[in-house]
């Protein structure tokens, strides 16, 4: 991965994305975490985990 210039107030070891959801699927994907009451990020980031392992 390339390195980047990070401001001050940026976390080390992480990256902002910006990313656009469909419509129904963050209805789906509020419905699913609301279950557990994780963040919004935490769901998104076990997500990508879980696909990264299959």
């Amino acid at each position: 991965m390339q390195e980047k210039d990070k401001k001050s107030f940026e976390r080390s070891g992480s990256t902002r994305k910006q990313i656009r959801f469909e419509d129904e699927l963050l209805i789906k994907i509020e419905a699913d975490r609301s279950k557990t009451g994780e963040a919004f990020s935490e769901w998104v980031k076990d997500a990508c985990q879980q696909k990264l392992n299959n």
